[in-house]
C-alpha cells in the first residue's frame, strides 16, 4: 500500500506518520472540536461517557496495532531466513566445488562469486527501490548448465556431483523464496481498518471537554506515539523494500570468508 512511502528516508517517513496525526489533532481541537462541543454542551457527564467510549475503543485499536507489529516483525524474520539459507546454500556449493577438478571448479567457483556479488550490488539495490531484476535467475542457471556438462569419472566424484546438484537446487529454491518474499505485506484491507481507527482516536479526542492546553498536550503525546506505532508498521510491513529492509549482510560474509581467498 502506497509504495512511494519506501522511497523516504526513514526519518522522513517517520516525521510523516508522526506529523501527520500529531497536526491533525491539534487542528481539529483548535477548529472543529467548538462545533462538535455544541452538540454535547447539554450533555451532563458527557467527559465521562467520552471516557467510557475511549477506553473501549484504545484497547481493541491498540490491540490491533500490536498484532500488525507482530505480524510485520514475523515477515521480516521469515525473509531472513530465506536470505541466511540461500546464502548457507551458496557457500556450501562453493566448498563443494573446491573438491572438482580444474577447469570445472574454476569456472563455477568464479560464476559463483560474480552470483553473490550481483545479489549484493544489482538485487538488492533493485529489491529496496521496488523491482525485480532477472540477472540473478540467469546466472544460476548458467552455473546449473555448467556443472550438468561434468561427467563423473570416479564413484566418489558421482557422489559428490550428486550432492552438488542438490545443493544448487536448494539454493535456486532459497532465492525463490527469497524473491517472492518481496510481495510479502500486510493486506490493504488492514490498513484501511488502521486508518479508520487513527480517525476516530482523534475524533473522541475532540469531544472531551477540557481546557485546550490540556487537551493540545493530551492530544499531541497521543497522537505522537500513535504515529510511532503505524511507523513502525509501515517501516517493517515490506521487509524487502525501504531503508529499513533485510540487509545483504549473510551475502557479504559468505563473500569475504568463503571465496575472498581466492584472487578475486
Amino acid at each position: 500500500m502506497w509504495d512511494w512511502l519506501y522511497d523516504l528516508p526513514t526519518g522522513m517517513l517517520a516525521l510523516y506518520c508522526v506529523g501527520l496525526l500529531v497536526g491533525a489533532t491539534w487542528f481539529g481541537t483548535l477548529f472543529i472540536r467548538p462545533f462538535f462541543r455544541l452538540w454535547l454542551r447539554n450533555q451532563p457527564g458527557s467527559n465521562e461517557l467520552v471516557s467510557h467510549a475511549y477506553s473501549g475503543f484504545s484497547l481493541l485499536y491498540g490491540l490491533l496495532l500490536g498484532l500488525l507489529s507482530v505480524a510485520a516483525y514475523q515477515n521480516v524474520e521469515r525473509i531472513q531466513g530465506y536470505v541466511g539459507q540461500e546464502a548457507a546454500n551458496l557457500a556450501s556449493v562453493y566448498r563443494t566445488m573446491a573438491n572438482y577438478p580444474q577447469p570445472t571448479r574454476g569456472d563455477i567457483q568464479e560464476l559463483l562469486r560474480d552470483y553473490t556479488l550481483y545479489v549484493i550490488h544489482k538485487d538488492w539495490p533493485a529489491q529496496r527501490s521496488g523491482r525485480i531484476n532477472p540477472g540473478g535467475a540467469k546466472r544460476l542457471t548458467v552455473i546449473e548448465r555448467r556443472l550438468s556438462e561434468f561427467e563423473p569419472q570416479t564413484k566418489t566424484q558421482e557422489i559428490l556431483h550428486s550432492q552438488a546438484l542438490a545443493d544448487l537446487r536448494d539454493l535456486r529454491e532459497a532465492r525463490q523464496s527469497r524473491v517472492l518474499g518481496h510481495w510479502v505485506a500486510i493486506p490493504s484491507v488492514l490498513w484501511y481498518v488502521v486508518l479508520v481507527g487513527a480517525l476516530v482516536n482523534i475524533l473522541l479526542f475532540w469531544l472531551l471537554d477540557a481546557r485546550l492546553h490540556v487537551l493540545l498536550l493530551l492530544g499531541g503525546i497521543v497522537s505522537f506515539f500513535l504515529g510511532v506505532m503505524i511507523f513502525l508498521v509501515i517501516a517493517m510491513d515490506r521487509p524487502t523494500r525501504g531503508e529499513v529492509s533485510v540487509s545483504t549482510d549473510a551475502y557479504q560474509q559468505v563473500f569475504d570468508y568463503v571465496m575472498r581467498w581466492d584472487d578475486v
